[in-house]
């Protein structure tokens, strides 16, 4: 079988294509084919050995899939060989045509659930719902998002707007900003020509906005802070910007806002009963009033480099996917 490898850390450029044999399970693992995988900012960071997690070299990227069982280990059970499922390795492999998952970090996946949205069902979509779990998002308060035209973004969005908030969606130019209103939004702040703070006081009548999901960091943070209304939650999920932010301890205390850590992948890792419940809450929602995913480009083996080259370069609306078997 074919996958794109990581033979040294550093940029997307030196991933190559290579034929390896086809994965065999462990007792408690599943061999999945793999249909879609999803690009992430994590897969940038393991691939330049800047993530949490530092695989051995050599390694496969790709830390999300959706696909089809092939094969089961002795205590797999709940699996069987042709099961549709959808999952989120943390130790990678999913930019290949096969891959051994560890059971506990797969789902079934409904035939009602177009593959598009399961190739991101468990990392973007879990991430959003998993944030606003921790913030404690009520209905009718109103929900900052930053990157709004992101995987995360749009999953926000989509999320924020099914559990009845108000969602002001914030990006870097006109067309993600219209992205983000066609998926849901109710008013968009484009944050580098408008000051943050202002704009978000103006569009709440003085207020502040209630939640922040933060997927950007640097100087959106610090804006973002001192946008909240009293007790309001911070949610601090990615880093795009590349700028790590410091908060300004003084603003906390003036209005009783909170910070709030969403590290999505220490849950998947060591909380399975919490991911379980987040993916049926997703589903439960989904059913209720489907996603539409917004999906920024489809890419073969030989084009993970690209796609990942991109999402550096924050040239991405949507979600990018893996389909190992094009071309």
């Amino acid at each position: 079988m074919r996958a794109a490898v990581v033979h040294r850390f550093g940029p997307p450029e030196h991933i190559t294509v290579e034929d390896r044999p086809p994965p065999q399970p462990r007792a408690n693992e599943v061999v999945v084919q793999v249909h879609a995988a999803g690009v992430n900012y994590a897969d940038l960071l393991m691939v330049a050995g800047q993530y949490q997690i530092k695989p051995p070299l050599p390694f496969v990227p790709g830390l999300e899939l959706c696909g089809v069982v092939t094969a089961v280990g002795a205590s797999a059970t709940r699996f069987q060989p042709g099961d549709r499922v959808m999952g989120a390795p943390l130790q990678g492999g999913c930019f290949a045509e096969q891959t051994a998952i560890p059971a506990e970090q797969l789902f079934h996946a409904p035939v009602s659930l177009p593959l598009d949205l399961a190739a991101q069902l468990v990392v973007a979509y879990g991430t959003a719902a998993f944030a606003f779990e921790r913030a404690g998002l009520k209905r009718g308060e109103t929900v900052l998002v930053s990157g709004a035209a992101g995987g995360v973004g749009i999953a926000a969005i989509a999320i924020a707007q099914r559990l009845g908030a108000r969602v002001i969606a914030a990006a870097g130019s006109a067309e993600k900003l219209r992205i983000a209103k066609a998926h849901g939004a109710h008013a968009t702040l484009d944050y580098t020509l408008n000051d943050v703070r202002d704009t978000a006081l103006t569009l709440t009548e003085g207020r502040g906005v209630d939640v922040v999901l933060d997927t950007v960091g640097g100087k959106f943070f610090d804006a973002a802070i001192r946008a909240t209304a009293r007790r309001g939650r911070v949610l601090v999920v990615g880093f795009a910007s590349g700028s790590l932010p410091r908060i300004a301890a003084e603003y906390l205390l003036l209005k009783n806002v909170a910070v709030i850590g969403v590290g999505f992948g220490g849950i998947l890792l060591a909380e399975p009963d919490a991911v379980r419940r987040v993916v049926e809450a997703l589903l439960a929602l989904h059913a209720a009033e489907p996603f539409t995913p917004q999906i920024g480009g489809r890419f073969s083996l030989e084009e993970v480099p690209r796609a990942l080259q991109r999402l550096a370069e924050r040239a991405v609306v949507g979600k990018q996917l893996v389909l190992p078997r094009a071309g």
